[in-house]
């Protein structure tokens, strides 16, 4: 899904999309956010900032921007975000993207909690892989310093195994755009749902949440006995 901010009208309803600025309210120099294959020790501080402006600060910006005129507004209101399944599990060549996607997806809860005693909803559309330019060689971005080392690394593997995977990506763009259109306005296959936090779009985004899933709980049970005797004496 391309990063865009875009509020749109659909009858009653009114939807702020909230992702990141576009690139021409970018810096000149292209943004390691637009691509996951970036080592995290690679990276300078004006680049990690950079990615977090992108995908976090201009996120809050937008919405931020909507928020006065929304509240106000008749009918439904819903302020859409755009995490990833990314927002689920960190991994090696992509931290900084996915540290930008957990905060999407904490910001988005978070938000739910506030605005939803005001009629405003709040969601976190997480894609899965979907056949975009995201992936294609003429988007690819990647730190200005770069370390040999990682190369034989699973760092190295992931590279290797998202620049395959341009072009072969499972999920179809329109397909993908017609069932957010559907979940953000309560029509077609989501007629009579309301609108959820989360959206785990695409076939292979579920899969990879429960996944995560069940190793947080194997991971939760492991250690219980160990973590939870902290409190005071009664």
């Amino acid at each position: 899904m391309q990063s865009t901010a875009t509020s749109i009208t659909l009858s009653t309803l009114r939807v702020t999309f909230s992702s990141a600025p576009s690139r021409k309210h970018r810096t000149s120099r292209p943004l390691p956010s637009d691509d996951a294959r970036v080592s995290l020790t690679s990276t300078s501080p004006k680049e990690d900032y950079d990615t977090f402006n992108t995908n976090v600060f201009g996120l809050l910006n937008v919405s931020k921007a909507f928020l006065p005129y929304i509240r106000v507004a008749p009918g439904h209101c819903t302020i859409a975000n755009f995490g990833s399944i990314a927002s689920w599990s960190g991994g090696p060549g992509y931290a900084l993207y996915c540290g930008t996607k957990w905060a999407v997806s904490g910001i988005s809860e978070a938000m739910t909690a506030e605005l939803a005693p005001l009629g405003i909803a709040v969601t976190v559309i997480e894609p899965g892989y979907f056949r975009t330019g995201f992936l294609n060689p003429t988007a690819k971005v990647v730190a200005q310093r770069s370390i040999t080392e990682y190369d034989d690394t699973a760092v190295g593997h992931v590279r290797k195994l998202l620049d395959a995977t341009d072009n072969k990506q499972p999920g179809d763009v329109i397909k993908g755009c017609r069932v957010i259109v559907d979940v953000l306005t309560k029509t077609g296959v989501a007629e009579g749902s309301e609108v959820p936090i989360r959206v785990a779009l695409g076939s292979d985004s579920p899969p990879a949440i429960r996944e995560k899933l069940v190793a947080t709980e194997k991971l939760l049970k492991e250690w219980e006995a160990v973590t939870t005797g902290t409190d005071h004496e009664a």
